[in-house]
């Protein structure tokens, strides 16, 4: 009897352990980022059909999540391969933001205008709806979910469970695992993870960004819509992005 339950393990051992899933709890993960920049440019305007001679319609950004447990560090990753004409309409590129998922709250250096921001701030709610379609991103099949920011702004992700930190680029968090895949239609802008590198992260690299003008989540806001105020139109199209 011994013997056949010896037998019996050594064939169904193996596949119990096959089917076992790894978690994930740190490393670093690079996304690209896309922004179609015609959106952001008016058509039958004479200036802007001659400037998309000179530029391509997509823009390309790399960056780099570092993760550990409930903390990341969403910072700027590699250049891309080929120089980039980017039309004033782009919001800019050089966010870096440490995310404290444990308690809520956010530190992100921003670029606007050459001006270098510090804003502490809590973590943004949303009210993510969990959907049943599965998309492969980056080797992991990710799970689609849709929410909204800003009342009216819809946002789509794809997150896997594989990775247990729930957080994702930008500042977007709060899925049951790590967002691979989002998308913004308004601002007509997509990221995507494109590889996972397991890397010790360690203290020194979850260090949140010091240099720049200190202010609160509040403050920031009001102080970038008078500035965008004063561009009129076309600088108040460019506020959800600079609100990420």
């Amino acid at each position: 009897m011994k013997n056949l339950l010896y037998i019996i393990a050594l064939f169904v051992s193996p596949a119990l352990f096959g089917q076992q899933q790894q978690f994930i709890t740190q490393g670093k993960i690079e996304y690209e980022r896309k922004t179609n920049q015609y959106a952001f440019m008016d058509e039958g305007n004479m200036w802007e059909e001659a400037a998309k001679k000179n530029m391509s319609k997509f823009v390309t950004y790399y960056y780099d999540l570092v993760f550990k447990g409930d903390r990341t560090l969403f910072k700027t990753g590699r250049e891309p391969e080929t120089k980039q004409s980017k039309f004033w309409g782009v919001f800019d590129s050089e966010n870096t933001i440490l995310t404290q998922l444990d308690s809520s709250a956010s530190v992100t250096q921003r670029s606007i205008y050459n001006d270098l921001y510090i804003v502490t701030d809590s973590l943004r709610t949303v009210n993510w709806k969990i959907t049943p379609e599965i998309r492969k991103i980056a080797g992991f099949d990710c799970r689609k979910a849709v929410g909204r920011i800003m009342d009216s702004i819809v946002v789509i992700a794809f997150y896997t469970d594989e990775i247990l930190t729930n957080g994702g680029p930008e500042s977007f968090n709060g899925l049951p695992g790590m967002i691979m895949g989002l998308a913004i239609p308004r601002l007509h802008t997509t990221w995507y993870a494109t590889k996972l590198t397991l890397v010790e992260v360690t203290d020194k690299d979850l260090v949140a960004p010091k240099k720049g003008k200190k202010m609160t989540g509040i403050s920031y806001r009001s102080e970038i819509l008078n500035i965008l105020k004063e561009w009129g139109e076309g600088g108040l199209k460019r506020l959800p992005a600079l609100l990420l």
